[in-house]
């Protein structure tokens, strides 16, 4: 009975391999008087194993004709096995039916010189093998060290080769990644209900086989994604492009840990309550509202589930606004920032139309920082640490530029008519939030407050707020950080004072950072209808 193997598709394509050493088999068989009674030929199978398909066929075929095979030939003993333990097991099961291992190519005979030589041989072929799987571990560490995935590609990327070596890079479906893990951080449907979505949309394999429901959610949870290996131990910065930005994915990852709320059962966006979801407790959870039910009538509540917090609509959104009217600048300031405004645009002879470009400049020059963080890190100047940390902010203000360019119109805007806009919303910012549409709402309280707020029964903090409404500072030293509302009146109200807790907030504005500001604004003040109101008002 002969037995070949090959270890690798490449040597089943090509076939030399399985026809020399059926050719020396059958030689062998010849010369020593064995008849041929069947042929076992394993292709493409690891050695570091017993469990191979023709194997296991091989020891039914000697248990139902134990008493007429004498010999399994074989071109070497590494043919058989790589491993010392279960080569052993494999000739002592063989024993049992009587049956001895052959090697066409080395010479050992049934005695106690045999049969250690034997078993160097098979010594040899471990030691052969555990040298070759030390080099290759070796290969792929050096590889994640130098930023490159070496090993089979997750969905979304293709194995390909860089200079002569191997690493990832996006395909064709890298987008089906990215919308996957937006559509799960936006929470408006379950991810069973997601995946089927994006499957109905193309999301396919290169096969063109579906995602099933265990690889879906093992790509939601692969950090590769970000840009980083983890292999060995180690983390490392890929120099293949990411998909995703560490802020996204994490985001992501809270939902999985129950951090976050799980989906809405009722519609994302209330017209009743359009703070939901933007104030936050200490705890992690999220506000909500609902109606309850008095004797009479219905009564609108926010609150936070489990917390024993609630707060009337009406006054949680009178306090709101009273908060965002605090940073309201009045005429002679305002005609004071338009003029410092267009003076900085004569002396940098910017055209008097601003472009959504400028968002694809500065994301650019984010991406510039990036890659020498990378640099650094990679010449071992900033640690692996300090580097993820720091990329992970890049990537995240990145991905806030992307969205903000998505959601900006196509057309240029005219920056005459953005100043009268803007002069609107600064005389009465709360105003503006409060005539504006739901999904304006939403994106004006963002666009205030990028971090949201924070509130309990006591105090309440905020983390960040928008550069207009630092500008107060360039014409009044009196400007506080800690804003409070009219409705004060004892420590029981507490949270109707809003702290800013935002570092380096005594830094001056720049003309740079306001002209970005006034892009971002132009992006969420685009309804005919909320821009009719605030030209009216201009």
């Amino acid at each position: 009975m002969i037995y070949c193997r090959v270890s690798t598709k490449e040597q089943v394509e090509e076939g030399n391999s399985l026809a020399t050493q059926e050719r020396n088999c059958r030689e062998y068989a010849l010369k020593h008087n064995y008849e041929i009674a069947a042929v076992f030929i394993e292709e493409g199978e690891s050695a570091k194993t017993v469990d191979r398909t023709e194997l296991k066929k091989l020891f039914a075929y000697c248990a139902s004709k134990k008493n007429s095979i004498s010999a399994v030939i074989a071109y070497k003993i590494d043919r058989i096995s790589r491993n010392t333990d279960d080569y052993s097991q494999i000739r002592i099961m063989l024993r049992k039916y009587g049956v001895e291992i052959r090697s066409t190519s080395e010479h050992f005979e049934d005695s106690p010189a045999g049969r250690f030589m034997e078993n160097i041989i098979a010594n040899v072929a471990q030691f052969d093998n555990d040298v070759r799987a030390e080099r290759c571990a070796g290969g792929m560490r050096d590889a994640v060290r130098e930023g490159r995935y070496v090993w089979m590609a997750p969905y979304g990327y293709s194995n390909v080769q860089v200079n002569g070596k191997a690493t990832i890079a996006p395909n064709q479906f890298a987008s089906y990644v990215l919308k996957a893990f937006e559509e799960v951080a936006s929470q408006t449907y379950p991810i069973s209900v997601i995946r089927k979505k994006l499957i109905g949309q193309g999301m396919v394999t290169a096969t063109g086989k579906t995602l099933s429901q265990s690889q879906f959610y093992a790509m939601l949870r692969n950090e590769l994604y970000t840009g980083w290996i983890t292999k060995f131990g180690e983390t490392h910065r890929g120099l293949f492009e990411p998909l995703i930005s560490e802020g996204l994915f994490q985001t992501v990852q809270q939902i999985f840990c129950g951090k976050l709320q799980k989906y809405p059962l009722r519609k994302k966006e209330n017209p009743d309550f359009p703070l939901r979801r933007f104030f936050t407790h200490p705890s992690g959870r999220l506000m909500t509202g609902a109606w309850s039910k008095g004797k009479s009538r219905k009564y609108p509540y926010y609150f936070f589930h489990n917390c024993n917090i609630n707060f009337r609509k009406e006054v949680l959104e009178s306090v709101f606004e009273g908060w965002l009217n605090q940073f309201k600048l009045d005429i002679d300031h305002l005609d004071k920032l338009f003029a410092d405004i267009k003076r900085h645009t004569q002396d940098r002879m910017i055209s008097t139309v601003l472009k959504p470009e400028d968002f694809s400049k500065k994301i650019e020059a984010l991406k510039s920082k990036q890659s020498l963080l990378i640099d650094k890190n990679l010449d071992g100047v900033i640690s692996n640490e300090l580097a993820k940390e720091k990329i992970a902010e890049i990537e995240t203000e990145i991905y806030s530029l992307k969205q903000y360019l998505k959601n900006s119109p196509d057309s240029p805007i005219d920056f005459v008519q953005l100043l009268n806009l803007t002069k609107a919303f600064l005389q009465n910012p709360g105003d503006t939030w409060a005539n504006a549409g739901i999904e304006e709402k939403i994106k004006l309280q963002r666009f205030y407050f990028p971090h949201g707020i924070e509130i309990d029964k006591n105090e309440s903090r905020t983390l960040k707020i928008c550069n207009l409404f630092k500008v107060k500072g360039r014409f009044s030293s009196s400007l506080s950080y800690n804003v409070h509302h009219s409705n004060s009146k004892s420590n029981s109200y507490g949270w109707q004072i809003l702290r800013i807790e935002e570092e380096n907030n005594d830094e001056p504005v720049s003309m740079e950072e306001i002209q970005e500001e006034l892009l971002k604004l132009s992006a969420i003040l685009n309804s005919s209808t909320h821009k009719d109101y605030l030209m009216q008002r201009a």
